[in-house]
């Protein structure tokens, strides 16, 4: 670690402690063209005239070369959860026989039957309906009790099914539900009814994540009913004292008819809206207060909702009548006018940053974050142009005047290089590496800059493997990828030198990329047999691993950044292109693959384009595609809105508000505002 320099002594411990130059004392220049310190390792550039000249402003509109959509080629989507039996020792039930399951044990309808006997679940046992459950038989899911419902499954409205609490129904097919309660476990990821009077008693839970429909109107949620898709209660709803209606972000639910009573809640904890219809109906009851709470906009048509607007039964979140857009998707219909008005995207180049020099060698960008209306950039040497020279920088940019960036200060390494910059706690983190191994560099901010008298205040330590990509600072800990031999993912103890507390992910060569939003924490591996996704809690709790076959890279030596919205993580795979994952379930939506689109049967974009990085804001998806420049995706649709070219390829780009950071290489840091 580099000591804290207070006089010329502690400068010849920093020589020593990481085979920096001789240096002996800070050198300064100070005058109307520049200022600057140094100690023969870290120069530190500020204000004058010099620093003015690294930003070209441009404030010229981007030829930004469109497609109609109704000639597109248009990528891959997968739009419901995916389905394998496991009929591993399974039992056929066929025509009208009656089975006893006992424990361990599994049956399957088969595929294209209908089955209209009976079972008794003597314990907990599996039943797996591939074809049609019939009948009109008395079938209860106990304790530990399991029944999936195959993707072509059905269970038929006259068969009598009822889940006793710990009984769980998967359905990935279609369900008529008749019994009057549910007791149990249901995980819905295609199409359910319940076609009478039902209770969700106070032992039951139940997840939609695609289509459910309450056809009666005396239904009641005595437990948690959570919506992550399309819900619609044709004749309303009362939800008592200990019931919850929970609506995920971006799901849609709707009551067509009947009253709606509320004694317990409905609620949006996440950090997007889910909205909510009412048509032709009333309110009831409304003894809960809030009775309503989150980011939920309500919509009403031919129905009076004064009642909400009286003694706190809404609290500041929620919206009336905000007609807040949702995008089709899967099972869940478009609702809202869409802010994307795909003929109105344009984008202005407002300034080009030349990339900085060390001793002849023009530095590359490789890493950008924004704070507080400032702009955090790191550097790399050029390998392709300067060999293994570890040389590198990060920039501080004022943009907080869109059309006018400024560039603050500059910190230039003479033996590390970075791969990505990251700030927090009033601190900024560059990974990276020298020729010793990984580092990191960190260095605290005074009003988003660097300290300029004081390079002591800069620190390096040393990371695991022999370079570090990338990094984010959470809740007193450091999270950070690094790569090759030694490598993997890593949580980092800042109060111990930023020593290993925990290791998540062992194979550094296959390590690429962490990245967070509020909610999850997202860390890629790009495996022999497949895309590797680690999902967690931000604080890296609770993690989930899931493995995508499909997504085989050839290319395994780029830089395959991902980034998050509220929903939905995006990932750069470079001659794979772009996937989009659903976080809270790690399903596969949608592809992507640039060389692969055609449009009137003729390829645009080139056949060896790798995607390099990809940005993601309201409405719109940014690819860096290399020589194809920046490609441009309705994130909803995935349909190509279009594409632009600057000078030199296209090989990182991040996005904050309504300015777009692309790096193209030696060719600088180009700024766009969008618009």
């Amino acid at each position: 670690m580099i000591k804290k320099l207070t006089a010329a002594i502690g400068i010849l411990v920093l020589v020593a402690s990481t085979g920096c130059s001789s240096e002996d004392n800070l050198m300064s220049e100070n005058n109307e063209s520049s200022n600057s310190i140094t100690n023969g390792d870290i120069t530190l550039r500020y204000g004058g005239v010099e620093l003015s000249k690294s930003i070209e402003l441009k404030n010229t509109k981007v030829n930004f070369i469109t497609f109609d959509p109704g000639v597109q080629k248009l990528s891959s989507a997968q739009k419901t959860i995916s389905y394998t039996p496991n009929l591993s020792g399974a039992i056929a039930a066929v025509g009208s026989n009656w089975y006893n399951i006992n424990s361990g044990e599994t049956y399957y309808i088969p595929e294209g039957t209908t089955f209209t006997g009976g079972f008794n679940f003597n314990s907990a046992g599996k039943i797996i309906v591939l074809g049609n459950l019939g009948g009109s038989n008395w079938i209860n899911v106990p304790n530990g009790g399991k029944v999936e419902v195959g993707t072509n499954g059905q269970i038929l409205s006259s068969a009598n099914f009822h889940l006793n609490s710990g009984g769980t129904l998967n359905n990935y097919g279609y369900v008529d539900y008749t019994t009057s309660s549910v007791d149990g476990i249901i995980n819905n990821y295609n199409n359910i009814k319940f076609t009478k009077d039902i209770s969700l008693n106070g032992s039951s839970t139940v997840n939609n994540y695609c289509r459910m429909v309450f056809e009666m109107q005396n239904n009641y949620l005595n437990a948690t009913l959570s919506n992550e898709g399309y819900l619609t209660f044709s004749k309303g709803f009362h939800i008592n004292g200990s019931g919850v209606l929970n609506l995920k972000p971006q799901s849609f639910t709707d009551v067509t008819g009947g009253s709606v009573s509320i004694d317990g809640k409905i609620s949006n904890t996440g950090s997007s809206f889910a909205r909510m219809d009412f048509v032709n109906m009333s309110f009831g009851n409304m003894n809960a207060s809030p009775a309503v709470t989150g980011l939920i906009d309500l919509n009403f048509t031919n129905t009076s909702y004064s009642v909400l607007q009286n003694n706190n039964k809404i609290n500041n979140q929620v919206t009336l009548n905000g007609n807040t857009f949702i995008p089709a998707e899967g099972c869940r219909p478009q609702k809202g006018i869409s802010p994307c008005t795909d003929s109105q995207l344009q984008f202005t180049l407002v300034a080009n940053a030349v990339s900085p020099s060390i001793n002849n060698n023009v530095l590359s960008a490789t890493g950008v974050t924004v704070n507080n209306g400032f702009a955090y950039v790191s550097y790399h040497t050029n390998d392709a142009a300067f060999g293994s020279d570890t040389q590198g920088a990060v920039r501080i940019l004022n943009v907080s005047d869109y059309n006018a960036p400024t560039l603050v200060s500059e910190a230039l390494f003479n033996n590390v290089e970075f791969n990505n910059v990251d700030v927090a706690d009033n601190k900024i983190f560059a990974t990276g590496g020298d020729k010793n191994g990984a580092r990191l560099i960190t260095a605290p901010l005074s009003n988003n800059v660097f300290n300029t008298q004081d390079l002591s205040l800069f620190s390096s330590y040393k990371l695991p493997s022999s370079t570090a990509k990338n990094s984010y600072f959470y809740n007193n800990s450091l999270y950070a990828v690094t790569g090759t031999t030694g490598g993997g993912f890593f949580k980092l103890n800042p109060a111990n030198g930023y020593s290993v507390s925990d290791q998540f992910y062992s194979s550094g060569e296959r390590a690429k990329y962490i990245a967070h939003n509020n909610t999850y924490q997202v860390f890629l591996a790009t495996e022999a047999t497949g895309t590797s996704l680690r999902i967690a809690n931000v604080d890296g709790s609770n993690p989930k691993t899931y493995t995508y076959n499909t997504l085989v890279q050839s290319v395994t030596d780029g830089k395959n950044v991902i980034t998050l919205d509220d929903e939905y993580v995006y990932l750069a795979l470079s001659d794979k292109g772009v996937a989009k994952i659903k976080l809270s379930n790690g399903q596969l939506m949608n592809t992507f693959v640039p060389r692969n689109f055609k449009v009137n049967n003729q390829n645009v974009f080139s056949q060896t384009g790798l995607t390099n990085a990809v940005a993601v804001n309201n409405c719109y998806l940014y690819l860096a595609n290399g020589t194809d420049g920046v490609i441009v995706l309705n994130k909803n649709t995935f349909n190509v809105v279009g594409y632009y070219k600057l000078n030199g390829s296209a090989n990182y780009i991040y996005i904050n508000n309504n300015l777009a950071f692309v790096a193209t290489g030696k060719a600088g840091l180009n700024i766009l505002k969008i618009n």
